[in-house]
């Protein structure tokens, strides 16, 4: 887990709870995105760039005090590694939220079946159908916006979105890539069309992709109470690792 600790603060602080529309922050040598939490503009989003020694203790007293100047009453992380979530400890925040990582190696493992889904890129006109799938694939504080399917689309330097037309848009997943590793980053099927082998399609056109580019180790995350989720990528093939991530809670008032 240590050597993919950097990437994945860098990937998935965008939002492994909500993704947002973020802007820039620099508090000394620290960097954040910051941005309203989607549904909640009294609470901050606060996703640190940067490894864990730029968040001293003097870096994070003023990053809450700028998030007060602008008028939030409480800050949410994103998904952190362990290194960040205990600086984040020590200045008074809690865990709101613990996260699995999981992983699965691309030279070794066996390849998935093909599945007889109709497996397609995604245009802009399917937007609005694939945030209604995610709205029905996940609850209020799990689910993304427009804004969301857009940061997790240039969370990676590479990105691959597909859907799955029955024939309308029944399940999607967006899959990043940066050097040697890959990102199951969103992947959510229709409520009516679970249980019908979509997702175990979409995963394996994603791990079939990553590994034409050359990726080594695909990872994934989700919240420890998904057994859905987690019987999926078992069968699929990914192992947890012993360390996962967690997403973080702090009132500023």
């Amino acid at each position: 887990m240590a050597r993919h600790a950097s990437t994945l603060r860098r990937l998935w602080a965008r939002g492994a709870c909500q993704f947002v529309a973020l802007t820039s922050l620099r508090v000394g040598s620290a960097r954040f995105r910051v941005g309203a939490r989607q549904g909640h503009p009294e609470v901050a989003y606060l996703a640190p760039l940067t490894a864990a020694p730029t968040l001293t203790r003097p870096v994070l007293a003023e990053t809450r005090e700028r998030l007060q100047n602008l008028g939030y009453q409480a800050v949410i992380t994103g998904a952190v590694a362990p290194l960040i979530r205990d600086r984040l400890t020590a200045d008074g925040f809690s865990v709101q939220f613990d996260l699995i990582v999981l992983s699965l190696d691309l030279l070794t493992s066996p390849r998935l079946a093909p599945h007889r889904a109709r497996i397609a890129r995604a245009r802009r006109r399917d937007t609005d159908r694939v945030l209604r799938v995610d709205a029905e694939a996940f609850g209020p504080l799990w689910r993304i916006d427009a804004d969301g399917l857009g940061e997790a689309r240039r969370a990676t330097p590479a990105s691959r979105w597909r859907v799955v037309r029955s024939p309308d848009v029944t399940a999607y997943s967006i899959t990043g890539q940066a050097g040697s590793t890959g990102y199951l980053q969103r992947l959510a099927v229709a409520a009516g069309w679970q249980g019908q082998g979509l997702g175990t399609a979409l995963v394996a056109d994603a791990l079939a992709w990553l590994r034409v580019r050359d990726a080594q180790t695909a990872l994934v995350n989700t919240p420890p109470d998904n057994q859905r989720a987690l019987a999926l990528y078992d069968r699929c093939g990914f192992t947890v690792e012993p360390e996962g991530l967690a997403v973080m809670h702090r009132d500023l008032k």
